[in-house]
């Protein structure tokens, strides 16, 4: 049967969903009192179908927010969805919403803060992903997968591996510190900004944790095999199987933040076929 096509590049199932998912996101968002009001400058939301290089534009006089369907093209509508949230997040709560207000953040203030940020956007992403949608450890490091796979870096681009190992730190710690809060309300929780380059000199990586109290500085135990072994996961995507995939960066932040890895996390990962 053919799909009934509402928006190019989405069905009508996939563009309700969509909507719907970004409007729960908005009521999470204030559940959680990360924002104050709902955010009234956004009037009309747009799905255009656009072959340019851009996922979220926000139009301030005519108070909407385009998100480009064109991107869904090269990945499934799931993990279309979960780029969508955390666009959203850059807009609703850190006032990004545009690539022009990027290059600003990072002319005024270098290129650590804006990693941060989309550390912050990927980090409350994934946790409204547990707390509403109940996804488990396993099921989000699905997105994470089709992600790696499907928008692969030809080379190595210290910047965005060292924000994909901090967003994974954070993420996977608070994935497993809360495996057996199934009602939501997590309210402690930590950010990562990390530094690759005392790997160079030294067995160890440098850290900034970002609680929600203060900021301190610390070392994750890693040496260069964890950091090989990490990479892979970045740059040699294709050589690996979602479970392969899954127990190397696992390990990894288990090793790195001396954390004991859940029953129920290793029941999920021994029962994925590959």
């Amino acid at each position: 049967m053919k799909k009934e096509i509402l928006v190019e590049g989405l069905n009508k199932k996939e563009k309700d969903d969509l909507l719907k998912s970004i409007s729960d996101f908005e009521e999470w968002l204030l559940k959680k009192k990360i924002i104050d009001t709902n955010p009234d400058k956004i009037r009309i939301v747009d799905l255009p179908f656009a072959n340019a290089d851009w996922i979220m534009k926000y139009d301030e006089n005519n108070k909407t927010v385009s998100f480009n369907t064109f991107v869904q093209k090269k990945c499934s509508y799931d993990y279309y969805k979960s780029i969508v949230l955390h666009e959203f997040f850059h807009l609703a709560v850190q006032k990004v919403p545009n690539k022009e207000d990027a290059v600003r953040i990072k002319d005024d203030f270098g290129n650590e803060l804006m990693k941060l940020i989309d550390i912050e956007a990927d980090f409350f992403t994934a946790l409204f992903y547990k707390e509403h949608l109940k996804f488990g450890l396993v099921d989000y490091l699905k997105l994470y997968y089709e992600g790696s796979q499907a928008f692969s870096d030809q080379w190595i681009r210290i910047g965005k591996l060292e924000r994909f190992m901090g967003t994974l730190l954070g993420i996977i710690k608070m994935f497993i510190t809360h495996v057996d809060n199934i009602s939501g309300d997590i309210n402690s929780y930590d950010l990562y900004l990390l530094s690759i380059s005392p790997l160079y000199t030294e067995e160890n990586m440098h850290v900034l944790v970002i609680r929600k109290e203060h900021i301190y500085f610390d070392l994750i135990n890693a040496s260069q095999k964890d950091f090989i072994d990490i990479k892979d996961c970045y740059t040699n995507i294709d050589s690996l199987t979602f479970k392969g995939y899954a127990e190397k960066i696992i390990n990894f932040v288990c090793k790195a933040l001396k954390l004991t890895l859940p029953q129920k996390i290793k029941n999920d990962i021994n029962s994925i076929s590959k």
